[in-house]
């Protein structure tokens, strides 16, 4: 089957969305395909055809990542792919993400990265699962905390359109302070709450909390549902499922929290896509009250690993070579690594491997969530020089966790 791959034209964003749409068997409303057709534009959108038709889609757009230390590297989000149904396993979708890889190359990315619908798709174009993201569950009357904390700002309710003006600005300052956290797209954003004002899946309307500080500068941000559920023959119980929570501080994100575990009525507690570490956690008198399923969030794809390895800080000063891997099986590549606490630098070098491992591994590693001497177990990292992975374990552990924060 020919396929041709090119970029999507003006006037064929609505193809684009009902594409995607089959792909993941939905069928949206005219108006979701007019406004999803809208956002299309902030995208540099692919466009799979074949047999006349189109038939896969994909999509890059340009974000910022933070490494370990602190550091802001640019990222490539590929997002929105999706081959129809008929046309999966013709090679479509690996045509599709060689081209977005190649975009993103010369678009001079170090680094690609996305969120995957399913786990064992994309180990094979070269990513690694590089975070791990929680499903929370709290129930209530179980929640109560080891010990009181005093209060260190203020709560206020908001509508929806104040939250609008604080979300990019507070998000930021998430993103500058927590290790793996992925700059918010626009489109997202908007994404994000065309729904705020309607139930959903019984849950009312968005509701949203901020947390101020002292000096009255909003550090918190809760957008929330809940659900009731009535039975007047014993007391109500109801859901608060946590839609988003951002917090610049963690006295914020103990004050939010505390706001979502004492709300009146509501018996059970939510959250998606949380922090593998959330501290607030440990501060309730029974651990076991803070139940949590964690699954993988973010995956990323070296381009340049010698950009991406220089950018970010290590847990300790020493110097390894590695030897890494592609996928497709070209020629592999060797850096000399050195880094510390202060900085690193990252060369190509000739010299002899420490270790050898593929490019994906290599994605798993980088934002200190994978331990080294895990996959080393597993095989997928390979010990050339003795004591290698330990030095390189220590080297690459960083914490907190990361924490990519939203889908993209």
């Amino acid at each position: 089957m020919d396929v041709e791959i090119r970029p999507t034209a003006p006037g064929e964003e609505e193809h684009f969305v009902e594409v995607l749409s089959a792909a993941f068997g939905q069928r949206p409303s005219a108006e979701l395909v007019a406004a999803d057709a809208a956002d299309v534009g902030a995208i540099r959108g692919w466009l799979a055809r074949a047999e006349g038709r189109p038939v896969g889609v994909g999509g890059l757009i340009d974000l910022q990542l933070t490494l370990p230390g602190g550091v802001r590297l640019p990222i490539a989000g590929i997002t929105e792919v999706g081959v129809l149904p008929t046309h999966r396993r013709r090679g479509v979708l690996s045509r599709l993400m060689s081209t977005l890889l190649d975009d993103a190359r010369e678009h001079g990315d170090p680094v690609a990265g996305l969120m995957a619908s399913e786990a064992p798709i994309y180990g094979r174009f070269g990513f690694g699962a590089a975070d791990r993201v929680a499903r929370v569950e709290v129930e209530t009357a179980d929640a109560s905390l080891r010990e009181p904390l005093a209060e260190a700002g203020r709560l206020g309710m908001a509508d929806l359109a104040t939250a609008q003006v604080q979300l990019p600005g507070l998000h930021e300052r998430v993103c500058a302070a927590r290790n793996g956290m992925i700059s918010l797209p626009l489109f997202r954003s908007r994404r994000r709450y065309r729904d705020a004002d309607r139930e959903v899946d019984g849950f009312g309307a968005m509701r949203f909390t901020l947390h101020r500080d002292a000096a009255g500068v909003v550090d918190g941000l809760l957008g929330y549902r809940t659900r009731l559920d009535w039975a007047w023959s014993s007391p109500p119980r109801g859901d608060l499922r946590v839609q988003e929570l951002w917090a610049s501080t963690e006295e914020s994100a103990t004050a939010l929290w505390r706001f979502c575990l004492d709300h009146d009525l509501m018996t059970r507690v939510t959250a998606q896509w949380r922090p593998a570490d959330e501290a607030f956690a440990l501060r309730l008198a029974n651990p076991r009250a803070w139940r949590q399923t964690l699954s993988d969030g973010l995956w990323l794809r070296p381009l340049d690993p010698a950009a991406l390895l220089a950018a970010r800080r290590y847990g300790r000063e020493d110097g390894l070579v590695l030897e890494v891997h592609e996928p497709e099986g070209s020629a592999a590549r060797r850096f000399r690594l050195e880094g510390g606490l202060e900085g690193a630098a990252c060369k190509p070098s000739t010299a002899s491997p420490d270790l050898r491992l593929g490019v994906a591994a290599l994605g798993s590693i980088c934002l200190g969530d994978a331990p080294v001497e895990r996959l080393h177990r597993a095989g997928e990292v390979e010990e050339i020089t003795p004591g290698a992975v330990a030095r390189a374990t220590a080297m690459f552990r960083w914490s907190p966790a990361p924490w990519s924060g939203s889908f993209f």
